[in-house]
């Protein structure tokens, strides 16, 4: 994983599932617009859901698995970067994981470094 996992702020408050999915395809090496994301994940006045950013992720050539997980799986079994719904309410891209931190590129409060307990 390199040091400086690409980050982009999001530009209002329903962006952050399209610019998460931004930052991993920027990660794999592939460049999009956040408008043509915004459009790829159906974005509404709700913002998108899981499934949108899937079959958005899908489109441009990138996998995707919604899966329900644990802290301890994420440094384990999650393949990184993911892309996380994080409190219930917002979407956060996972990057790096171990057995006490989480690393994430939060598109609203920037790169954080989590424990288990603030994850």
């Amino acid at each position: 994983m390199p040091k400086n996992f690409p980050f982009y702020q999001q530009l209002d408050a329903m962006d952050c599932g399209a610019t998460c999915l931004r930052m991993v395809a920027r990660y794999f090496g592939r460049f999009y617009s956040l408008d043509y994301l915004r459009d790829l994940t159906y974005m509404g006045k709700q913002g998108v859901s899981l499934l949108g950013i899937s079959d958005a992720a899908e489109h441009i050539g990138l996998q995707s698995l919604a899966v329900q997980t644990t802290f301890d799986r994420l440094s384990k079994d999650i393949p990184l970067p993911c892309i996380a719904h994080w409190k219930q309410e917002h979407f956060v891209v996972v990057y790096k994981a171990n057995k006490n931190f989480v690393w994430i590129a939060d598109p609203m409060a920037g790169k954080l470094k989590l424990t288990k307990e603030e994850f």
